[in-house]
């Protein structure tokens, strides 16, 4: 083997020579556009596959510089039909294009399409290019192809699944439901990709059947940890963000998705609010959770005033740097930009705060929280400037924006709060206002207001009717429990909080024990509970919390979140009074 390795080697080193010069030809995009040309522009297909790219190639965190050709075809048969370059560029030839979107839908062509394209996307970010020098060497010297293909065929396929597994999770990050590129048969995309293209270039990568089973196991691994991103949503809604960035980091390892990173964000800024204290709320932004992931439906086929806290500062950095991944992964993505608009806010950075919360007011120009945090950012950046007085005209458009049907309690919160600073009459009325809303009004937000306004006693407001129906008590020991002996119990990763995660077989119940004890229970397939009987589990009006592809409905120790007007799971924690 040794002797052979030897020879091997002493013929490459003899056949490279004559061919660098193609091969450093072929290193550049222009080569290509030159030689093949582009396609139609004015495509539909081609115009679909440049807004993928733009999509996949945000999330995978390309370089900016990369850029696709779509050219019009290549000349001879054993030319692959998709590859990328070390310069940067990525090729795609319009039969690859006409392959993907033959006989599906758009949709599902889209899909194809951001897989493929992730695929080369990863040979990039890899800076994996082994596969088209080798192409190149076996064309130019046919002779050598059985010697390239034994010495580094083995090599090769694993990175060839290796950038499949990277391209099918930038497509599944980008939004794209991947998982139907699983589906059995002829539908199964891989076997019809084999089909359609050239033997010479699948000769160096693993059987359709092996490519499609990598990604399964893969796949089936992601859909597993979903409970961990869940949970991670569960506590970060119940302050308990400490323990939160435990389960955010455990499903970061598999899915570096956006809505992870924003909830991180919102996890380090809501630790940041924490510390800052009650010059936090000085204005009411609501940040933004995302309760949804995008693998959610994935299946197996088969501002800061007075002395700096540095602590603080060092939490909002790290929400800042989650936030801009988050955008920049998915620049229409509106919870990033709001979140962004207020970590600049607390840190002093006026200029930035405008920047990203007038993104989010173009992407979500009728959302009244955003008007209201637009208008108290637009008020605070002006001043910074002694010549400025926006004052006047940004209490005109508060007052304007308080005319409007259905308007949240923020738009009055800051409209009061601006009155204050000016000494100006008509606060109270909104303090009192706020006062007869007390239960949608955060903890720190209603001790303000509180502190204003007659605010109802909790004792007053309570008149408890019914009881959730929960499978066990808070606090007992989970592997001591007869009835969680029963359920499905995932392993332990977590090994600073000790997790231990429990599903009931049917899916109407999970638990979450920390440290052994059992801290939340989560109902699901919940038929009997509609969205308006939820106040009869709490006696008083409960709080609204707008989240992304739904609503929270809260009480004191739990938490409905309604989607379509249909309660989907109830989250219950102890009772702290």
């Amino acid at each position: 083997m040794k002797h052979f390795s030897q020879k091997l080697l002493l013929v490459l080193l003899i056949a490279l020579p004559f061919n660098t010069l193609a091969s450093s030809q072929k290193d550049q995009l222009d080569y290509y556009i030159d030689k093949y040309k582009f396609a139609d522009s004015s495509d539909e297909l081609v115009r679909r596959v440049h807004q993928v790219f733009k999509k996949v190639s945000a999330v995978a965190n390309a370089a900016p510089e990369l850029k696709l050709a779509i050219i019009k075809g290549f000349n001879t048969l054993d030319e692959p039909l998709a590859m990328a370059l070390p310069d940067g560029g990525i090729v795609l030839s319009k039969k690859a294009i006409d392959i993907i979107y033959e006989n599906v839908s758009l949709a599902h062509g889209d899909t194809r399409a951001a897989f493929v394209l992730g695929h080369e996307l990863a040979h990039f970010t890899q800076k994996d290019f082994s596969q088209r020098k080798f192409l190149n060497i076996v064309k130019d010297s046919p002779l050598l192809s059985k010697l390239v293909k034994n010495y580094q065929e083995q090599d090769g396929k694993e990175k060839e699944m290796e950038a499949d597994a990277y391209g099918f999770r930038y497509a599944a990050m980008a939004g794209y439901p991947v998982d139907k590129l699983l589906a059995e048969g002829s539908k199964n995309f891989f076997v019809y990709w084999q089909q359609q293209s050239f033997q010479e270039v699948n000769d160096t990568h693993p059987s359709p059947k092996v490519r499609a089973e990598n990604l399964r196991v893969r796949l089936q691994k992601v859909l597993e940890n979903l409970p961990y991103f869940h949970f991670g949503v569960r506590l970060s809604h119940f302050q308990r963000c400490d323990d939160a960035v435990y389960f955010f980091k455990e499903f970061l390892k598999d899915f570096p998705g956006r809505e992870v990173y924003n909830n991180l964000g919102v996890c380090e800024l809501q630790r940041a609010r924490k510390l800052l204290g009650k010059e936090a709320y000085l204005y009411w932004l609501p940040s933004v959770l995302d309760v949804t992931t995008q693998t959610e439906n994935f299946s197996l086929p088969y501002a800061y005033k007075g002395e700096r806290n540095t602590l603080a500062d060092e939490f909002l950095e790290k929400a800042k740097t989650y936030f801009e991944l988050a955008s920049k992964m998915e620049p229409s993505y509106v919870p990033a930009k709001v979140n962004l608009a207020i970590t600049g806010f607390y840190l002093g950075e006026f200029y930035s705060a405008r920047a990203a919360i007038e993104k989010a007011h173009d992407l979500a120009p009728d959302d009244l929280d955003i008007q209201s945090m637009r208008a108290v950012i637009v008020y605070e950046e002006a001043k910074q400037s002694p010549y400025i007085d926006m004052w006047p005209f940004i209490i005109q458009l508060l007052d304007d924006l308080k005319q409007q049907s259905n308007i949240p309690p923020s738009v009055l919160y800051n409209t009061a709060q601006l009155l204050e600073q000016r000494g100006r009459t008509g606060a109270e009325e909104l303090w009192q206002q706020l006062g007869q809303r007390m239960t949608e009004l955060p903890a720190p937000i209603r001790h303000i207001v509180c502190e204003n306004a007659d605010c109802p006693t909790p004792q007053g407001l309570r008149s408890q009717k019914a009881t959730w129906n929960l499978p066990v008590k808070f606090g007992v020991w989970a592997k001591r429990d007869k009835t969680l002996r029963k359920w499905r119990k995932g392993k332990v990763r977590l090994y600073k909080i000790y997790e231990q995660i429990y599903q009931e077989p049917k899916g109407v119940a999970e638990v979450l024990a920390l440290r052994g004890r059992v801290e939340m229970v989560v109902l699901k397939k919940l038929d009997g509970v509609s969205k308006d009987g939820l106040p009869a589990y709490c006696g008083q009006a409960l709080r609204e919390r707008k989240v992304v592809n739904g609503t929270l409905w809260s009480c004191t120790n739990w938490a409905a979140l309604v989607v379509d007007k249909k309660v989907k799971e109830v989250w219950v924690v102890k009772d702290k009074r």
